[in-house]
């Protein structure tokens, strides 16, 4: 766990970075600056091309996760034929994508021309974004394979929303209009990309060769059969994921408005799951080292410290957020009275999803990688039907319980799969003692009198809840990995603080 607890402690100060980053956009700027309407398109535009992004890839990215070992130790830098195939993969998805998606554009009038015609103006935009996110998603995979997983999450974190500030303080200014706006927007990963390209040239990794390797001749039945199915699972999983924001855009009564709130309540919700973020490209690298390595100890113990871990930092930020989401609404207006509420459905799927810890990544590394598509299109077969009938009668609302009822199921599934087939579970009697922890620290927080000031009442809750929370957590032992990292942090201040 060393390398996983070192560089996921790094790239957790620069994913709440970026969303010190990003608050500033979703919070302030844009609500500010924009109409919901543009607000919602900027949202839209970027859930669309990140499901595009993912057709164009072909199941590139996840081969180079699942068999970048086997080319590494197999076969010398210069003959490594992997950068070369998965890179033509990604070129001919997005021909496809190009060729494909203006037979779409009567479709696309007939669904968002009357709630959302913003987004028919505009939906040309979707082909940077989609082309420069689908190089981003390979490359991101390839850094995480050779366990360089902080430039890409300081770039993903950071790096992206820097560069929709400063986009917003150009508009802001004056400097362009909202048409020139959305177009510099559409250009968003770019830059990214680039600095990515820069860095594993500079790692040796782009020795393209055109010879068929070995390992390929070997693997190229399997390596194909897998990209397909995993491909398949993860883009109608997208699809499930994004579900809900598209929806919305099209079927609710306020079209690209609600999907402003909407927006606002997911990007906070968003916050728990930054460890998991932080550990996740790490964290696949290492257990995909370990099936080859067949080391099952291994697996298993990754299994149980990340749930435990991600369920403990994921309460403790779900908490904070439910204390203090009439402060919210008191601050965006009664346009947002629905967050309370959003917050608490999002929040309980969001724990779900942590609380099962790597079992997609662990699906996904093994044998029975199979499994992953028919679990994914479980997850779409319950999050599309429920979220198209719960909007349409219930709003905002109805999006937060499908995707609720969606997570439960699809992460049980998935857990009980994992211990029919490898009998492990990420949960010991322990698992419980941060939940305790958390619903005592919660309800005495919530018992504080209301202040006039919503800032001043924000603060003193989450103070309370959070010291409270913390003390718990340590006094009780609750994750030797926390408790490790606090003493460790606690033994570099003290010298300083003796100065």
């Amino acid at each position: 766990m060393g390398i996983v607890r070192k560089q996921s402690f790094v790239s957790s100060i620069y994913i709440y970075l970026g969303f010190a980053v990003g608050a500033i956009n979703t919070v302030y700027l844009f609500p500010k600056y924009f109409t919901p309407e543009q607000f919602g398109l900027t949202k839209l535009l970027t859930d669309v091309a990140m499901l595009m992004a993912m057709f164009c890839t072909l199941g590139s990215a996840t081969a180079t996760v699942k068999f970048f070992p086997f080319y590494k130790s197999y076969l010398p830098a210069k003959k490594n034929d992997l950068p070369f195939i998965t890179f033509l993969a990604c070129i001919v998805g997005c021909l496809l994508f190009i060729g494909i998606t203006p037979f779409c554009k009567e479709l696309i009038i007939k669904k968002f021309s009357k709630n959302s015609s913003l987004f028919v103006e505009y939906f040309y935009l979707i082909y940077p974004l989609t082309i420069a996110y689908a190089f981003w998603i390979l490359l991101e995979n390839i850094e995480w394979c050779i366990q360089n997983s902080v430039l890409t999450n300081f770039l993903k974190e950071v790096g992206f929303r820097l560069i929709t500030t400063l986009l917003v303080i150009v508009y802001m200014l004056g400097f362009v209009n909202f048409h020139q706006f959305i177009i510099l927007f559409s250009g968003l990963y770019i830059v990214p990309v680039l600095v990515l390209v820069i860095d594993l040239y500079k790692k040796g990794y782009f020795n393209f060769t055109f010879t068929i390797s070995k390992v390929t001749k070997r693997l190229g039945k399997y390596i194909l059969t897998f990209s397909l199915f995993i491909f398949s699972g993860q883009m109608v999983a997208l699809i499930a994921r994004t579900a809900d924001t598209i929806l919305i855009s099209g079927k609710s009564t306020n079209g690209l408005t609600d999907t402003a709130v909407f927006t606002i309540a997911t990007f906070l919700i968003a916050m728990m799951e930054v460890p998991q973020r932080s550990m996740m490209g790490i964290a696949v690298a290492t257990i995909s080292y370990a099936w080859k390595d067949k080391d099952m100890n291994k697996i298993e113990e990754m299994y149980k410290k990340t749930a435990l871990n991600l369920t403990i930092l994921g309460l403790g930020i779900g908490c904070v957020m439910l204390l203090n989401a009439n402060n919210m609404v008191a601050y965006f207006g009664s346009k947002y009275a629905t967050l309370p509420a959003l917050l608490l459905i999002l929040g309980l799927s969001k724990l779900a999803d942590l609380g099962t810890g790597l079992n997609s990544q662990i699906l996904l590394s093994s044998k029975h990688w199979k499994l992953d598509f028919s679990t994914n299109m479980l997850f779409v077969f319950l999050s599309i039907p429920f979220n198209f009938y719960l909007i349409s009668k219930m709003g905002l609302i109805g999006a937060a319980y499908a995707t609720l009822i969606s997570t439960l199921v699809y992460n049980l599934t998935r857990l009980i799969i994992i211990w029919k087939l490898f009998h492990i579970l990420p949960y010991t009697l322990k698992s419980i003692l941060p939940i305790i922890i958390a619903v005592a620290a919660f309800f005495i927080s919530y018992a504080i009198p209301v202040f006039g000031n919503y800032f001043l009442d924000a603060v003193i809750r989450t103070s309370v809840f959070t010291g409270i929370y913390a003390i718990g957590i340590i006094k009780l032992r609750a994750s030797s990995d926390i408790n490790d990292m606090y003493f460790s942090v606690l033994e570099r201040i003290k010298p300083s603080l003796k100065k």
